[in-house]
């Protein structure tokens, strides 16, 4: 499975991994520190099977809308598979006129990407570990921060497979998994 990642610019970066530390710091499930290419304050666009040459093109147009502004508002909760806190992102017209043609190009299947149900937002803290009430800590941890600026600079794709992140902005792509 790929992903299509946007990315942050620095500062909007360090606010998520200051945050990543605290709940890390608290003993609570947080994203930080994670030996994976996972492991970047990223907002996901879509995940597919597969992206060709023809799809990668596509993306290349569609993602010269970068760089965006956008506001990091609240915290949110998400249930499922995985119990997940997030920063939930201001769904501006750009962000989601960038999400839709990113969605369509790349024939997303997940439903929770469907630009009808998807919500933008940057993971905080997740965990398959089931009701042991640090979902509703680390929300209220959270809640009632002022709103956060950032710039979504950059775009990338996870490989689940490989654990690896290539650069969608760059004509050879690779990255360190490390981000």
């Amino acid at each position: 499975m790929h992903t299509v990642e946007l990315t942050l610019d620095g500062a909007a970066e360090l606010a998520v991994r200051r945050v990543w530390k605290e709940l890390a710091d608290l003993g609570l499930p947080g994203q930080s520190p994670r030996p994976s290419a996972a492991d970047r304050p990223h907002i996901t666009l879509g995940t597919c099977h597969e992206l060709s040459d023809p799809v990668r093109e596509l993306l290349a147009e569609a993602l010269t809308a970068l760089p965006l502004e956008v506001e990091f508002t609240r915290p949110v909760r998400f249930g499922g598979r995985s119990r997940t806190v997030a920063w939930e992102v201001a769904p501006s017209d750009a962000l989601l006129a960038l999400q839709l043609r990113v969605w369509r190009t790349i024939d997303a299947e997940n439903p929770y990407h469907h630009p009808a149900a998807w919500v933008p937002h940057v993971t905080l803290a997740r965990t398959l570990r089931p009701g042991d009430g640090w979902q509703e800590h680390a929300w209220r941890l959270l809640r009632g921060r002022p709103a956060l600026p950032a710039l979504l600079t950059g775009a990338r794709s996870y490989d689940h497979a490989t654990d690896t992140a290539e650069d969608l902005l760059t004509p050879t792509g690779a990255v360190p998994a490390s981000g």
